[in-house]
């Protein structure tokens, strides 16, 4: 009886997801059909199915977060798959756990290159890093789960939302509108060395000028563990606010150490940076005091109907999965994958050349408000402009609730990454 109740309730929230998308939209176009003419196609495409390829990370230290994006993608291509799929044929995956290592991530890709059509995901940024060029040669479409904008020289790589460079510049911009930050008051940034934290400093540096603040940047090692120097010498600087591109340790670190020693500035981090696991950390109480979130993805406690749909019917298939905002994204990208395909699937060309032509044909994608609109219709450029600020909440379902609705800063809409 509580099964079938559960599964009453599931196709009562599908219904209403996919009602509220289709008239906003047409990546969730119910099923697609080609045009007039013969169909080309290409690896991974038979009569009856389209093989898509991901690459994840089962097992090592992003394990949650691809697991919450498999979810999430699992739950859009079930529900489209069993209206008729695409072109009449079901979407099917081949899925490889890299566990977060880049050679493996390479021995995973040529095992299934020959054999997919496209990478739906692929999650990591060393990962992609790796595969860069392959992706290139082989005209491999490919989903990342990565939000730099160093990517975007490749036409190949489908970002999915705002890059960390422009969700920096949001940061800024909110500060000095919410924060009370003007003209020559100094800002610290703390940030990786390496892709995505030099991607990130990027916009610092760009709001920074744009507003006359004096930036005081620290570069550190993904493995810094302990982020008491940088903190403790930016209190002695009187830095008035902190930008964070890290991983989700080294925040807590951050906010725990000027919590500790009464340093009660406000903190803004770009996505990676937070996890709801920090909130059952001692470090809870401050990060709920002092941190936001600059982010593309609605959290997972959105109350805007899109997102709020979405989260029902994700509840009521896994009602017992780790609720994060990152299920809501593999939706989106399955959202915005099934766009491509069926583009692809009406211009009779379900070919690698041809997936490439219907993506760049994207320029109005709109998901209903799980991600930032997107702009897929000009190369090399950023295709999503406008982020989300959002709290650590321990109450919140996801562990975040939203402080700020999705906005974009003039100079976010003007920017342009330096090659």
């Amino acid at each position: 009886m509580h099964l079938t109740k559960r599964r009453a309730v599931l196709a009562i929230a599908l219904v209403a997801v996919f009602g509220a998308a289709g008239c906003s939209t047409k990546v969730v176009d119910a099923s697609s059909s080609p045009s007039a003419g013969k169909l080309a196609t290409g690896p991974g495409v038979t009569d009856t199915t389209i093989t898509l390829g991901v690459l994840t990370d089962r097992t090592g230290p992003y394990a949650g977060l691809g697991k919450a994006v498999e979810q999430g993608r699992t739950l859009f291509w079930d529900d489209r798959n069993a209206k008729g799929g695409v072109c009449g044929r079901k979407v099917q995956f081949v899925l490889k756990d890299h566990g977060y290592n880049p050679q493996n991530a390479v021995t995973a890709y040529a095992s299934i290159k020959d054999n997919v059509l496209a990478l739906h995901e692929l999650l990591g940024s060393p990962e992609i890093a790796a595969l860069l060029d392959s992706i290139q040669s082989d005209q491999m479409l490919t989903g990342a789960l990565s939000w730099s904008s160093s990517l975007l020289s490749n036409p190949y790589v489908v970002i999915s939302g705002t890059t960390y460079d422009v969700e920096m510049i949001n940061a800024v911009d909110w500060l000095v509108k919410n924060k009370g930050l003007t003209k020559g008051d100094k800002i610290g940034h703390i940030f990786h060395e390496g892709d995505y934290g030099e991607n990130g400093d990027a916009g610092v540096v760009a709001a920074a000028k744009e507003y006359g603040l004096e930036l005081l940047p620290y570069k550190i090692k993904p493995t810094t563990a302990d982020l008491t120097a940088q903190v403790t010498a930016l209190k002695s600087a009187g830095a008035k606010a902190i930008l964070l591109t890290v991983a989700p340790a080294q925040t807590a670190s951050a906010v725990g150490v000027a919590a500790a020693s009464g340093y009660a500035v406000p903190f803004v981090a770009n996505a990676p940076s937070f996890s709801t696991a920090l909130l059952a950390t001692a470090a809870k109480p401050a990060l709920e005091k002092q941190l936001y979130v600059a982010t593309s993805i609605a959290p997972f406690s959105a109350t805007a109907p899109g997102a709020a749909q979405v989260r029902d019917a994700f509840v009521a298939k896994y009602s017992d999965a780790i609720k994060i905002q990152y299920a809501l994204f593999g939706y989106a990208q399955a959202q915005i994958m099934a766009g491509i395909l069926d583009t692809a699937c009406k211009n009779n060309d379900l070919t690698r050349a041809g997936l490439l032509k219907a993506f760049q044909s994207q320029s109005h994608v709109d998901t209903n408000g799980l991600i930032a609109p997107l702009d897929f219709s000009k190369p090399g450029g950023i295709p999503a402009r406008q982020t989300y600020i959002l709290k650590p909440d321990s109450a919140a379902a996801g562990g975040l609730t939203q402080v700020q609705d999705l906005f974009a800063a003039p100079l976010a809409q003007s920017y342009t990454p330096s090659k």
